[in-house]
Protein backbone atom coordinates (compact mmCIF):
# COMPACT_ATOMS: atom_id res chain seq x y z
CA UNK A 1 0.00 0.00 0.00
CA UNK A 2 1.21 3.65 -0.35
CA UNK A 3 1.26 6.19 1.79
CA UNK A 4 2.55 9.90 1.43
CA UNK A 5 3.55 11.62 4.54
CA UNK A 6 4.13 15.30 3.93
CA UNK A 7 5.86 17.81 6.22
CA UNK A 8 5.00 21.20 5.32
CA UNK A 9 4.74 23.07 8.66
CA UNK A 10 8.15 24.29 8.58
CA UNK A 11 9.68 26.07 5.84
CA UNK A 12 11.53 23.77 4.62
CA UNK A 13 8.72 21.26 3.27
CA UNK A 14 9.10 17.28 2.99
CA UNK A 15 7.45 14.65 1.21
CA UNK A 16 8.15 11.19 1.57
CA UNK A 17 6.22 8.68 -0.09
CA UNK A 18 6.24 4.78 1.23
CA UNK A 19 5.83 1.37 -0.38
CA UNK A 20 4.65 -0.99 2.29
CA UNK A 21 6.21 1.14 5.03
CA UNK A 22 9.48 1.30 3.27
CA UNK A 23 10.73 4.45 1.74
CA UNK A 24 10.57 4.75 -1.86
CA UNK A 25 10.97 8.61 -2.72
CA UNK A 26 11.89 11.78 -0.36
CA UNK A 27 11.33 15.05 -1.98
CA UNK A 28 12.95 17.93 0.22
CA UNK A 29 12.15 21.35 -0.46
CA UNK A 30 13.82 24.18 0.97
CA UNK A 31 13.32 27.70 0.76
CA UNK A 32 16.98 28.14 -0.28
CA UNK A 33 17.05 25.24 -2.55
CA UNK A 34 13.68 25.30 -4.26
CA UNK A 35 13.75 23.90 -7.65
CA UNK A 36 12.90 26.11 -10.49
CA UNK A 37 11.53 23.01 -13.02
CA UNK A 38 9.03 24.47 -14.43
CA UNK A 39 9.52 28.00 -13.86
CA UNK A 40 9.22 30.34 -16.51
CA UNK A 41 10.64 33.72 -16.98
CA UNK A 42 11.12 36.91 -19.02
CA UNK A 43 14.47 36.07 -20.35
CA UNK A 44 17.25 37.98 -22.21
CA UNK A 45 19.76 36.61 -24.83
CA UNK A 46 23.19 37.13 -23.44
CA UNK A 47 25.40 35.02 -25.98
CA UNK A 48 24.83 33.16 -29.27
CA UNK A 49 26.91 29.92 -30.51
CA UNK A 50 26.30 29.15 -33.76
CA UNK A 51 28.82 26.22 -33.25
CA UNK A 52 26.14 24.47 -30.43
CA UNK A 53 23.27 25.45 -32.37
CA UNK A 54 22.64 27.57 -28.73
CA UNK A 55 22.24 30.73 -26.96
CA UNK A 56 22.68 31.50 -23.18
CA UNK A 57 19.78 33.19 -21.47
CA UNK A 58 19.65 35.57 -18.42
CA UNK A 59 16.47 34.68 -16.17
CA UNK A 60 17.89 36.30 -13.46
CA UNK A 61 19.33 33.34 -11.76
CA UNK A 62 23.34 32.73 -10.63
CA UNK A 63 24.14 31.18 -14.02
CA UNK A 64 22.96 31.73 -17.12
CA UNK A 65 20.36 29.23 -18.74
CA UNK A 66 21.60 27.30 -21.88
CA UNK A 67 18.65 27.37 -24.69
CA UNK A 68 19.57 24.81 -27.83
CA UNK A 69 18.24 25.65 -31.05
CA UNK A 70 15.38 22.80 -31.18
CA UNK A 71 13.83 24.31 -28.13
CA UNK A 72 12.69 27.52 -29.49
CA UNK A 73 9.30 28.50 -31.01
CA UNK A 74 10.55 30.34 -34.09
CA UNK A 75 12.81 27.11 -35.00
CA UNK A 76 10.01 24.38 -34.54
CA UNK A 77 7.78 26.46 -36.69
CA UNK A 78 10.20 27.30 -39.66
CA UNK A 79 11.80 23.95 -39.49
CA UNK A 80 8.81 22.64 -41.70
CA UNK A 81 9.84 23.88 -45.17
CA UNK A 82 13.32 25.86 -44.30
CA UNK A 83 15.26 22.07 -42.85
CA UNK A 84 17.54 23.21 -40.14
CA UNK A 85 19.11 26.56 -40.43
CA UNK A 86 21.97 28.46 -38.23
CA UNK A 87 20.41 29.12 -34.83
CA UNK A 88 21.27 33.33 -35.49
CA UNK A 89 18.20 32.95 -38.24
CA UNK A 90 16.02 32.33 -34.97
CA UNK A 91 17.36 33.99 -32.09
CA UNK A 92 19.85 37.18 -31.61
CA UNK A 93 21.45 38.50 -28.40
CA UNK A 94 19.63 40.93 -26.99
CA UNK A 95 16.32 39.43 -27.34
CA UNK A 96 14.07 39.05 -24.77
CA UNK A 97 12.18 35.25 -24.88
CA UNK A 98 9.80 33.42 -22.53
CA UNK A 99 11.45 30.58 -21.11
CA UNK A 100 10.49 26.98 -19.11
CA UNK A 101 13.29 25.45 -16.83
CA UNK A 102 14.04 21.86 -17.49
CA UNK A 103 16.75 20.96 -15.57
CA UNK A 104 17.98 22.87 -12.39
CA UNK A 105 21.89 24.13 -12.43
CA UNK A 106 23.58 21.59 -10.95
CA UNK A 107 27.49 21.87 -10.07
CA UNK A 108 29.10 24.61 -12.39
CA UNK A 109 26.37 23.96 -14.71
CA UNK A 110 23.69 26.66 -15.81
CA UNK A 111 20.36 25.39 -15.77
CA UNK A 112 18.14 23.68 -19.04
CA UNK A 113 15.85 26.18 -20.59
CA UNK A 114 12.85 25.81 -22.95
CA UNK A 115 10.91 28.30 -24.95
CA UNK A 116 8.39 25.34 -25.51
CA UNK A 117 5.98 26.75 -22.45
CA UNK A 118 4.38 23.39 -20.92
CA UNK A 119 1.32 23.04 -18.71
CA UNK A 120 0.42 19.66 -17.18
CA UNK A 121 -2.73 18.66 -15.53
CA UNK A 122 -3.46 15.07 -14.58
CA UNK A 123 -5.60 14.86 -18.17
CA UNK A 124 -3.55 16.91 -20.27
CA UNK A 125 -0.30 18.00 -21.08
CA UNK A 126 -0.40 21.76 -22.93
CA UNK A 127 2.74 23.05 -25.03
CA UNK A 128 3.03 26.56 -26.32
CA UNK A 129 5.42 26.57 -29.83
CA UNK A 130 5.36 23.51 -31.14
CA UNK A 131 2.61 21.62 -33.46
CA UNK A 132 2.16 18.12 -32.10
CA UNK A 133 -0.44 15.70 -30.64
CA UNK A 134 0.55 12.39 -28.72
CA UNK A 135 -1.95 10.32 -26.58
CA UNK A 136 -1.12 7.77 -23.78
CA UNK A 137 0.03 4.20 -24.77
CA UNK A 138 -1.67 2.98 -21.94
CA UNK A 139 -5.48 3.54 -23.42
CA UNK A 140 -7.11 0.13 -22.97
CA UNK A 141 -9.21 1.04 -25.55
CA UNK A 142 -8.24 1.15 -29.00
CA UNK A 143 -11.11 2.64 -30.52
CA UNK A 144 -11.06 5.72 -27.18
CA UNK A 145 -7.37 6.06 -28.34
CA UNK A 146 -8.02 6.81 -32.11
CA UNK A 147 -10.60 8.86 -31.34
CA UNK A 148 -8.79 11.26 -28.87
CA UNK A 149 -6.32 12.04 -31.18
CA UNK A 150 -9.07 13.20 -33.65
CA UNK A 151 -10.56 15.34 -31.41
CA UNK A 152 -6.73 16.54 -30.29
CA UNK A 153 -6.53 17.16 -33.81
CA UNK A 154 -9.56 19.25 -34.00
CA UNK A 155 -9.52 21.70 -31.35
CA UNK A 156 -5.61 22.21 -31.42
CA UNK A 157 -4.07 25.57 -32.87
CA UNK A 158 -0.58 25.30 -35.51
CA UNK A 159 1.55 26.42 -32.59
CA UNK A 160 0.14 24.15 -30.21
CA UNK A 161 0.90 20.57 -28.82
CA UNK A 162 -1.13 18.43 -26.97
CA UNK A 163 -0.78 15.39 -24.98
CA UNK A 164 -4.10 13.26 -23.97
CA UNK A 165 -3.30 11.40 -20.75
CA UNK A 166 -4.89 8.05 -19.47
CA UNK A 167 -7.12 9.53 -17.31
CA UNK A 168 -8.78 11.45 -19.73
CA UNK A 169 -10.15 8.13 -21.36
CA UNK A 170 -13.46 7.82 -20.02
CA UNK A 171 -14.05 11.47 -19.80
CA UNK A 172 -16.32 14.09 -22.27
CA UNK A 173 -15.43 16.35 -24.59
CA UNK A 174 -16.24 19.00 -22.81
CA UNK A 175 -13.95 18.19 -20.02
CA UNK A 176 -11.59 18.29 -22.38
CA UNK A 177 -12.34 21.81 -24.25
CA UNK A 178 -12.89 23.21 -20.31
CA UNK A 179 -9.06 22.18 -19.53
CA UNK A 180 -7.80 22.77 -22.62
CA UNK A 181 -9.31 26.64 -22.54
CA UNK A 182 -8.33 26.72 -18.94
CA UNK A 183 -4.74 25.71 -19.84
CA UNK A 184 -4.92 28.47 -22.85
CA UNK A 185 -5.66 31.02 -20.79
CA UNK A 186 -3.04 30.38 -18.26
CA UNK A 187 -0.69 30.79 -21.35
CA UNK A 188 -1.90 34.21 -22.49
CA UNK A 189 -1.98 35.53 -19.28
CA UNK A 190 1.70 35.10 -18.48
CA UNK A 191 2.27 36.41 -22.46
CA UNK A 192 0.24 39.56 -21.05
CA UNK A 193 2.51 39.91 -17.86
CA UNK A 194 5.50 39.61 -19.89
CA UNK A 195 4.85 42.35 -22.23
CA UNK A 196 4.84 44.76 -19.67
CA UNK A 197 8.13 43.98 -17.71
CA UNK A 198 11.33 43.92 -18.32
CA UNK A 199 14.07 40.89 -18.42
CA UNK A 200 15.03 38.72 -16.46
CA UNK A 201 11.64 38.45 -14.43
CA UNK A 202 9.95 35.40 -12.94
CA UNK A 203 6.33 35.13 -14.56
CA UNK A 204 5.40 32.04 -13.47
CA UNK A 205 6.09 29.87 -10.13
CA UNK A 206 5.69 25.79 -9.94
CA UNK A 207 3.68 25.29 -6.59
CA UNK A 208 5.86 22.48 -6.00
CA UNK A 209 5.15 20.16 -3.46
CA UNK A 210 1.03 20.08 -4.12
CA UNK A 211 2.15 19.43 -7.57
CA UNK A 212 4.32 16.85 -6.18
CA UNK A 213 1.26 15.25 -4.23
CA UNK A 214 -1.00 15.48 -6.74
CA UNK A 215 1.24 13.36 -8.88
CA UNK A 216 1.96 10.69 -6.34
CA UNK A 217 -1.75 10.54 -6.12
CA UNK A 218 -2.68 10.72 -9.85
CA UNK A 219 -0.65 7.38 -10.70
CA UNK A 220 -1.51 5.25 -7.78
CA UNK A 221 -5.88 4.45 -7.26
CA UNK A 222 -5.53 4.49 -3.74
CA UNK A 223 -3.71 5.28 -0.68
CA UNK A 224 -3.31 7.22 2.56
CA UNK A 225 -1.78 10.95 2.91
CA UNK A 226 -0.46 12.24 6.50
CA UNK A 227 -0.06 16.09 6.18
CA UNK A 228 0.50 18.36 8.74
CA UNK A 229 -0.56 21.77 6.85
CA UNK A 230 -4.38 23.08 7.38
CA UNK A 231 -4.34 24.97 4.41
CA UNK A 232 -2.82 22.19 1.97
CA UNK A 233 -4.74 19.57 3.32
CA UNK A 234 -8.21 21.75 2.88
CA UNK A 235 -6.92 22.42 -1.06
CA UNK A 236 -5.64 18.30 -1.70
CA UNK A 237 -8.97 17.63 -0.33
CA UNK A 238 -10.86 19.21 -2.60
CA UNK A 239 -8.83 18.67 -5.34
CA UNK A 240 -9.32 14.81 -4.57
CA UNK A 241 -13.01 15.25 -4.80
CA UNK A 242 -13.21 17.23 -7.89
CA UNK A 243 -10.95 14.33 -9.80
CA UNK A 244 -12.30 11.48 -7.93
CA UNK A 245 -9.84 9.35 -6.64
CA UNK A 246 -9.83 6.97 -3.78
CA UNK A 247 -7.32 8.00 -1.43
CA UNK A 248 -8.09 9.27 2.41
CA UNK A 249 -6.40 12.38 3.65
CA UNK A 250 -5.69 12.52 7.50
CA UNK A 251 -4.34 15.96 9.08
CA UNK A 252 -2.02 15.78 11.91
CA UNK A 253 -2.56 18.81 14.29
CA UNK A 254 0.03 16.97 17.00
CA UNK A 255 3.69 18.82 18.36
CA UNK A 256 5.53 15.82 17.35
CA UNK A 257 7.39 15.78 13.97
CA UNK A 258 5.17 13.71 11.68
CA UNK A 259 8.14 12.08 10.17
CA UNK A 260 9.30 10.83 13.16
CA UNK A 261 5.16 9.77 14.24
CA UNK A 262 5.11 7.91 11.39
CA UNK A 263 8.61 6.25 11.68
CA UNK A 264 9.73 7.83 8.57
CA UNK A 265 12.90 10.18 10.28
CA UNK A 266 15.14 7.13 10.44
CA UNK A 267 14.74 6.02 7.18
CA UNK A 268 15.60 9.74 6.23
CA UNK A 269 18.52 9.52 8.43
CA UNK A 270 20.38 6.94 6.55
CA UNK A 271 19.91 8.04 3.21
CA UNK A 272 23.53 10.14 3.26
CA UNK A 273 25.34 7.07 3.96
CA UNK A 274 28.02 6.18 2.16
CA UNK A 275 26.96 2.74 2.87
CA UNK A 276 23.65 0.81 2.54
CA UNK A 277 23.27 -2.80 4.34
CA UNK A 278 21.17 -5.70 2.07
CA UNK A 279 19.25 -7.56 4.52
CA UNK A 280 21.61 -10.62 3.70
CA UNK A 281 24.33 -9.17 4.82
CA UNK A 282 25.88 -7.78 1.59
CA UNK A 283 26.18 -4.10 1.13
CA UNK A 284 26.44 -1.17 -1.36
CA UNK A 285 29.23 1.82 -1.08
CA UNK A 286 28.01 5.15 -2.90
CA UNK A 287 30.59 7.58 -4.12
CA UNK A 288 28.93 10.57 -5.61
CA UNK A 289 30.65 12.68 -7.72
CA UNK A 290 30.01 15.89 -10.09
CA UNK A 291 31.37 13.22 -12.82
CA UNK A 292 29.10 9.91 -11.96
CA UNK A 293 28.48 8.16 -9.46
CA UNK A 294 29.81 4.98 -8.20
CA UNK A 295 27.97 2.03 -6.49
CA UNK A 296 30.20 -0.53 -5.54
CA UNK A 297 28.48 -3.95 -4.72
CA UNK A 298 30.35 -6.01 -1.48
CA UNK A 299 29.20 -9.62 -0.17
CA UNK A 300 29.89 -8.71 3.38
CA UNK A 301 28.75 -11.19 6.30
CA UNK A 302 26.52 -13.01 3.33
CA UNK A 303 28.08 -16.55 3.02
CA UNK A 304 25.60 -18.37 1.70
CA UNK A 305 25.01 -21.94 2.24
CA UNK A 306 25.19 -23.09 -1.72
CA UNK A 307 28.23 -22.85 -4.54
CA UNK A 308 30.59 -19.47 -4.29
CA UNK A 309 28.65 -18.64 -7.92
CA UNK A 310 24.82 -19.13 -6.47
CA UNK A 311 26.57 -17.48 -3.16
CA UNK A 312 27.85 -14.14 -5.57
CA UNK A 313 24.98 -14.03 -7.94
CA UNK A 314 22.36 -13.82 -4.83
CA UNK A 315 24.03 -11.08 -3.32
CA UNK A 316 23.75 -9.29 -6.70
CA UNK A 317 20.43 -9.81 -7.12
CA UNK A 318 19.46 -8.22 -3.82
CA UNK A 319 22.29 -5.74 -5.03
CA UNK A 320 20.57 -4.45 -7.94
CA UNK A 321 17.15 -3.83 -6.36
CA UNK A 322 18.25 -1.63 -3.86
CA UNK A 323 20.94 -0.10 -5.82
CA UNK A 324 18.04 1.23 -8.20
CA UNK A 325 15.56 1.91 -5.12
CA UNK A 326 18.62 4.31 -3.46
CA UNK A 327 19.50 5.87 -7.05
CA UNK A 328 15.23 7.04 -6.75
CA UNK A 329 15.37 7.40 -3.36
CA UNK A 330 18.79 9.94 -3.27
CA UNK A 331 17.32 11.34 -6.91
CA UNK A 332 21.00 10.45 -8.43
CA UNK A 333 20.91 11.33 -11.75
CA UNK A 334 23.54 11.36 -14.82
CA UNK A 335 26.25 8.56 -15.19
CA UNK A 336 25.95 5.55 -13.09
CA UNK A 337 28.11 3.05 -12.65
CA UNK A 338 27.65 -0.14 -10.53
CA UNK A 339 30.12 -2.70 -9.93
CA UNK A 340 29.19 -5.69 -8.95
CA UNK A 341 30.94 -8.83 -7.68
CA UNK A 342 32.43 -10.26 -10.79
CA UNK A 343 30.03 -13.61 -11.94
CA UNK A 344 31.31 -16.51 -14.19
CA UNK A 345 28.42 -16.94 -16.08
CA UNK A 346 27.22 -14.26 -18.62
CA UNK A 347 23.50 -15.53 -18.06
CA UNK A 348 24.00 -14.34 -14.51
CA UNK A 349 24.85 -10.90 -16.02
CA UNK A 350 21.65 -10.86 -17.89
CA UNK A 351 19.22 -11.70 -15.29
CA UNK A 352 20.45 -8.87 -13.22
CA UNK A 353 20.32 -5.99 -16.14
CA UNK A 354 16.48 -7.82 -16.30
CA UNK A 355 16.46 -6.78 -12.79
CA UNK A 356 17.19 -3.25 -13.05
CA UNK A 357 15.39 -2.56 -16.01
CA UNK A 358 12.03 -4.10 -13.88
CA UNK A 359 12.85 -1.87 -10.86
CA UNK A 360 13.65 1.31 -12.80
CA UNK A 361 10.05 0.70 -14.40
CA UNK A 362 9.02 2.39 -11.52
CA UNK A 363 10.74 5.16 -11.40
CA UNK A 364 9.04 8.52 -12.87
CA UNK A 365 12.58 9.71 -14.34
CA UNK A 366 14.02 8.16 -17.21
CA UNK A 367 16.52 5.64 -16.86
CA UNK A 368 18.46 3.71 -19.96
CA UNK A 369 20.29 0.51 -18.63
CA UNK A 370 23.11 0.68 -20.84
CA UNK A 371 24.86 -2.50 -20.24
CA UNK A 372 28.18 -4.76 -18.35
CA UNK A 373 31.77 -3.91 -19.88
CA UNK A 374 34.21 -5.88 -20.32
CA UNK A 375 35.29 -5.29 -16.47
CA UNK A 376 32.11 -6.11 -15.01
CA UNK A 377 30.23 -2.75 -14.24
CA UNK A 378 27.16 -2.01 -15.36
CA UNK A 379 26.78 1.29 -17.13
CA UNK A 380 22.92 3.16 -16.11
CA UNK A 381 21.81 6.59 -17.02
CA UNK A 382 19.16 8.77 -15.13
CA UNK A 383 17.87 11.59 -16.28
CA UNK A 384 18.96 14.93 -13.93
CA UNK A 385 16.25 17.67 -13.64
CA UNK A 386 17.51 18.43 -10.05
CA UNK A 387 20.58 18.50 -7.51
CA UNK A 388 20.09 15.22 -5.19
CA UNK A 389 19.43 14.45 -2.08
CA UNK A 390 23.24 14.49 -1.24
CA UNK A 391 23.52 17.76 -2.69
CA UNK A 392 20.78 19.40 -1.30
CA UNK A 393 21.52 18.37 2.12
CA UNK A 394 25.23 18.82 2.38
CA UNK A 395 27.88 20.51 1.92
CA UNK A 396 31.70 20.10 1.02
CA UNK A 397 33.70 19.51 4.38
CA UNK A 398 35.89 22.66 5.02
CA UNK A 399 39.16 20.11 6.16
CA UNK A 400 38.88 18.22 2.86
CA UNK A 401 37.19 20.59 0.65
CA UNK A 402 34.44 17.46 -0.61
CA UNK A 403 37.47 15.07 -1.01
CA UNK A 404 36.57 12.62 2.04
CA UNK A 405 40.01 12.99 2.74
CA UNK A 406 42.71 15.03 4.64
CA UNK A 407 46.56 15.39 4.92
CA UNK A 408 48.21 12.96 7.51
CA UNK A 409 49.83 14.02 10.47
CA UNK A 410 52.57 13.00 8.97
CA UNK A 411 52.42 15.15 5.79
CA UNK A 412 51.58 17.97 7.68
CA UNK A 413 54.21 18.03 10.67
CA UNK A 414 57.36 17.40 7.44
CA UNK A 415 55.64 20.38 5.76
CA UNK A 416 56.22 22.06 9.02
CA UNK A 417 59.89 20.86 9.60
CA UNK A 418 60.33 21.89 5.66
CA UNK A 419 59.40 25.47 6.85
CA UNK A 420 60.76 25.44 10.17
CA UNK A 421 64.67 24.56 8.57
CA UNK A 422 63.61 27.47 6.22
CA UNK A 423 64.69 29.79 9.03
CA UNK A 424 67.71 27.89 9.94
CA UNK A 425 70.25 31.11 9.39
CA UNK A 426 68.49 34.06 10.71
CA UNK A 427 69.39 35.67 14.13
CA UNK A 428 66.77 34.92 15.83
CA UNK A 429 67.20 32.06 19.02
CA UNK A 430 63.73 30.63 19.20
CA UNK A 431 60.14 30.19 18.09
CA UNK A 432 57.16 29.93 18.95
CA UNK A 433 54.51 27.11 17.23
CA UNK A 434 51.16 26.32 17.61
CA UNK A 435 50.28 22.82 16.34
CA UNK A 436 47.42 19.94 16.70
CA UNK A 437 48.57 17.34 19.22
CA UNK A 438 49.11 14.41 16.51
CA UNK A 439 51.39 16.65 14.11
CA UNK A 440 53.52 17.31 17.09
CA UNK A 441 53.68 14.20 18.06
CA UNK A 442 55.43 13.21 14.73
CA UNK A 443 57.12 16.57 14.44
CA UNK A 444 58.71 15.71 18.07
CA UNK A 445 59.15 12.05 17.81
CA UNK A 446 58.20 9.27 20.43
CA UNK A 447 58.53 11.07 24.07
CA UNK A 448 60.03 13.75 22.18
CA UNK A 449 63.56 11.72 21.11
CA UNK A 450 63.76 13.79 17.85
CA UNK A 451 63.47 17.73 19.84
CA UNK A 452 67.40 18.07 20.80
CA UNK A 453 67.97 16.98 16.75
CA UNK A 454 65.47 19.12 15.17
CA UNK A 455 66.59 22.20 17.36
CA UNK A 456 69.94 21.29 15.98
CA UNK A 457 68.90 21.82 12.61
CA UNK A 458 66.76 24.88 12.80
CA UNK A 459 69.03 26.63 14.69
CA UNK A 460 66.37 27.65 17.64
CA UNK A 461 64.54 26.28 20.25
CA UNK A 462 61.36 25.42 19.79
CA UNK A 463 58.35 26.05 21.90
CA UNK A 464 55.04 24.51 20.89
CA UNK A 465 51.28 25.19 22.09
CA UNK A 466 48.62 23.02 20.98
CA UNK A 467 45.29 23.52 18.79
CA UNK A 468 42.00 21.92 19.98
CA UNK A 469 39.88 19.67 17.96
CA UNK A 470 41.23 17.20 15.17
CA UNK A 471 42.65 19.00 12.43
CA UNK A 472 45.96 18.27 11.23
CA UNK A 473 47.65 21.69 11.09
CA UNK A 474 50.49 24.46 12.77
CA UNK A 475 50.69 28.24 12.47
CA UNK A 476 54.49 29.36 12.90
CA UNK A 477 52.99 32.43 15.92
CA UNK A 478 56.19 34.20 16.35
CA UNK A 479 60.67 34.39 15.91
CA UNK A 480 62.28 35.79 18.33
CA UNK A 481 65.02 35.98 21.01
CA UNK A 482 64.45 33.21 23.94
CA UNK A 483 63.51 35.50 26.76
CA UNK A 484 60.90 37.18 23.81
CA UNK A 485 59.17 34.01 22.80
CA UNK A 486 59.04 32.79 26.76
CA UNK A 487 57.10 35.41 28.15
CA UNK A 488 54.74 35.87 24.57
CA UNK A 489 54.53 31.73 25.18
CA UNK A 490 54.33 31.64 29.14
Amino acid sequence: MKKMIANLASREKRVAVLENDVLRKLEILSPHQRSKVSNIYLGKVTKVLPGMDAVFIDYGAEKNGFLHRDEIPSFQQAKKTDGKAPIGQYVRQGEKLLVQVTRDETGTKGAKLTGLIEFSTDSLVYIHGIDYVGVSKKFNNEALHKQWRETALQYKKADEGLIVRTSMENESEAIFLDRLTSLRELFKGIERKAASLKAPMLLYERDMYLDMIKSEMSGTPSGELAIDDFTAYQELKKWKEENRKEWKIFHISGTRNIFSEWNVEAQVEKMNKKIVWLDNGGYLIFEETEAFTVIDVNSGKFTGKVAKEATLFAVNQAAAKEAVRQLRLRNISGIILIDFINMDQSRHEQEIIDIVKKEAARDEKRVQVIGFTELGILQVTRKRTSPSIGEMMTVPCPVCSGSGKIESPETVAFRLERELLEHRKTDDEAVWVEVSEAVADVLLGEKESYRATLEELIAKKLFLSFIPGSKYAYSIKRFGSIEEIGRAFG
